[in-house]
């Protein structure tokens, strides 16, 4: 009788551990040569390049085809972006400091542990005190457009509209806000959080599903939210207030949902300082 009892609960924790959910990873934007930025799951570098998980499933991406890493996308200094342009690898910390320096491995989880070659050999730094890590200089003409959406993002109007994609975790707005910053968010439309549910920016109390593992586990599915380069996600909804800024870095938003993949529409969110 007791080894089957042993048996048996030795086969329920192996179950229950076969289960239990891995591990995230840290959350990204890659900043391709050509433009495009793709935001998602950090995993992994290797031979093949960056892997990265997006709406669940796996990508990936040459490392000569990505310009930069972001975890947190404060602009870079001039004097870093030359430096790339001359073929070496930077590395920015949230401190403030420059690394000359190029990125050779990720590892771990939350945080990641980034191998760094410098010309004093290997550093590793954890991804919660990196900024930016700066590979290979944009192509001329994604930098033309990057630039272009730069500075229509900070013309003198002080706004601009972005399209928030319901079945993408983040979208970068290529906003980039100061802690203590007044940011008034003004978002409008409806999306499909599943075949038999839609939500507008404030999300969809009703079909919230208590167990589930949203950004914010205490906001509605479907609510529109937002993060500060890699930092904690907070509630947007649809504001009739500003919102103070917390951090220094890019602004990013999202809709609060664990499961994209049957999710369709967007919101239409104008960012006014």
């Amino acid at each position: 009788m007791l080894n089957k009892t042993s048996f048996g609960v030795g086969t329920l924790l192996l179950t229950l551990l076969a289960s239990w959910p891995a591990a995230a990873q840290e959350v990204a934007t890659l900043a391709l040569r050509n433009g495009e930025r793709p935001a998602g799951e950090l995993i992994d570098l290797n031979s093949a390049g960056f892997t990265m998980r997006i709406n669940g499933q796996e990508r990936h991406f040459p490392e000569s085809e990505v310009a930069a890493v972001e975890f947190d996308a404060t602009p870079a200094p001039s004097a870093a972006i030359e430096k790339v342009k001359n073929g070496q690898g930077v590395v920015l910390l949230k401190s403030g400091s420059v690394v000359d320096g190029r990125l050779t491995d990720i590892g771990g989880t939350q945080p990641l542990r980034l191998t760094v070659d410098t010309p004093s050999g290997q550093r590793d730094f954890k991804s919660n005190e990196v900024a930016q890590i700066l590979l290979h200089p944009l192509n001329s003409s994604a930098q033309a457009s990057s630039t272009s959406a730069v500075a229509a993002a900070q013309g003198a109007a002080g706004q601009v509209t972005v399209n928030v994609a319901a079945n993408q975790p983040w979208t970068a707005t290529n906003v980039t806000v100061r802690r203590g910053q007044q940011i008034r968010l003004n978002a409008s439309g409806s999306i499909n959080i599943s075949s038999a549910a839609n939500s507008g920016p404030d999300g969809n109390r009703a079909a919230t599903v208590a167990s589930s593992r949203y950004p914010i586990g205490n906001a509605p599915v479907g609510a529109l939210i937002a993060r500060i380069g890699n930092g904690r996600p907070f509630l947007v909804g649809a504001p009739a207030d500003p919102i103070s800024m917390t951090a220094n870095g890019q602004l990013f938003l999202g809709v609060n949902d664990d499961h994209f993949e049957d999710n369709t529409g967007n919101y239409s969110v104008t960012i006014i300082r």
